[in-house]
């Protein structure tokens, strides 16, 4: 871009303004992480062999007349009418299944790519959801050939923290909501942040890390809280809560660049450049456009986040497909209305104002919830109670399994 056509910090906080919906228009989405899995040996996958990452993709795109996604001749994903797979650093498959207006359209989307989980089976693979891998060491654990991947690795090795743990060891739910003013639109990511110390260990899965019990049902927030303090956990931080969006601008505005994207390729950065400077300086010839600020906020990892033109909710591990079901619900019972949450507010609290904010046809989907809170416990302490009294590591995985 030359510089008479130069991108403006208005320009980008005109890019909110624009994602703004009628609420008519409101939808829920979802992203599900899996871990994939030798049948027999329980090791994780790498890209080749057999099986292997892309054996089961080429596997799935063939099953699902789909279309793949390709990076320098790779496959490294497909696009299906119900959903988009991806792969992860560590050979995790993300689906992103297209928005919704009622739950009951993404269980149906849901039931399908499991349909296509379970005929993938036959590869001699298994797919387990869960926080954490529970059994596979770190070092063990092959990286995907993406080339984001590659400068990630490179980038979050120069700096302290477990960022790269984050990237090839866990695994997680996401949950996107549209806004309908900008006052909304805060209203919701300030509650995101109030509503995380229990909507965290209220849906922690992931109590087993190199099968051994941590004794906490969420050890992902181990990794993600050792993940680059630049671009995780609240927002801007507890000094500057984010009132509007020209404050989560001037917030993303300072965060570092991890690459840029041109002509078909990513560009890994040879110095420390945040967006801030990009915006006003250029880099090396480059003069940030639109899809560069989209791909900037792309790598922002906070437990809430604007992405593209939705708000993204984050604290939760990934789980049964039941529990995909039933978080997806309680966001969108507790989000789309009018309240500011109490931090206090209890599980049960919660599970009740998310019925209360639901239609009729949703409230079903919250009846896994309602049972934990009836036995007591998490669904990390239901997998460590399985692991523990049902013969280890061999039991739990079989209770994980989703295809």
């Amino acid at each position: 871009m030359s510089r008479t056509a130069k991108l403006t910090v208005e320009d980008l906080i005109d890019f909110f303004r624009g994602s703004i919906v009628p609420p008519s228009e409101n939808h829920v989405g979802a992203e599900y992480e899996i871990f994939c899995l030798n049948k027999e040996s329980f090791t994780r996958l790498g890209y080749d062999g057999s099986p292997g990452i892309k054996k089961i993709l080429e596997f799935l795109l063939g099953q699902s007349g789909g279309r793949p996604i390709k990076e320098a001749d790779k496959i490294v994903g497909l696009e299906h009418e119900d959903f988009t797979i991806s792969i992860e650093p560590g050979g995790q498959l993300e689906a992103s299944f297209s928005p919704c207006r009622a739950i009951r359209e993404l269980a149906e989307k849901l039931s399908n790519y499991r349909k296509l989980l379970k005929e993938a089976e036959s590869l001699g693979v298994i797919f387990i959801a869960f926080g954490v891998d529970p059994i596979n060491p770190f070092e063990a654990v092959p990286w995907m050939p993406k080339k984001r991947y590659q400068i990630m690795r490179r980038y979050w090795a120069k700096k302290p923290g477990l960022s790269l743990y984050m990237m090839k060891q866990t695994a997680a739910i996401q949950v996107s909501i549209d806004y309908n003013s900008e006052e909304d639109a805060i209203r919701k990511l300030r509650n995101a942040i109030i509503l995380s110390n229990a909507l965290t260990p209220f849906c922690g899965n992931s109590s087993i890390y190199d099968a051994t019990y941590r004794y906490t049902n969420n050890f992902r927030k181990q990794f993600w809280c050792g993940t680059d303090k630049e671009r995780s956990g609240i927002p801007a931080g507890c000094a500057k809560p984010i009132g509007s969006f020209v404050d989560y601008v001037d917030y993303a505005l300072n965060i570092p660049i991890i690459f840029l994207y041109r002509d078909g390729r990513y560009h890994e950065l040879a110095e420390r450049v945040t967006f801030r400077q990009f915006l006003t300086e250029g880099y090396h010839g480059f003069f940030p456009v639109l899809k560069d600020w989209l791909l900037h906020l792309n790598t922002i990892f906070s437990l809430v986040r604007f992405n593209n033109t939705t708000l993204e909710i984050r604290p939760f591990d990934s789980n049964r497909p039941e529990m995909l079901l039933a978080i997806a619900a309680l966001v969108k019972g507790l989000f789309y209305n009018n309240r500011l949450y109490n931090p206090l507010i209890s599980p049960g609290e919660l599970a009740e104002k998310a019925r209360e904010g639901l239609p009729e046809e949703d409230r079903i989907y919250l009846d896994p919830l309602k049972l934990l809170l009836r036995e007591g416990e998490t669904c990390g302490d239901r997998a460590y109670r399985i692991f523990r009294q049902r013969g280890g590591i061999t039991s739990l995985i079989d209770w994980l399994k989703i295809g």
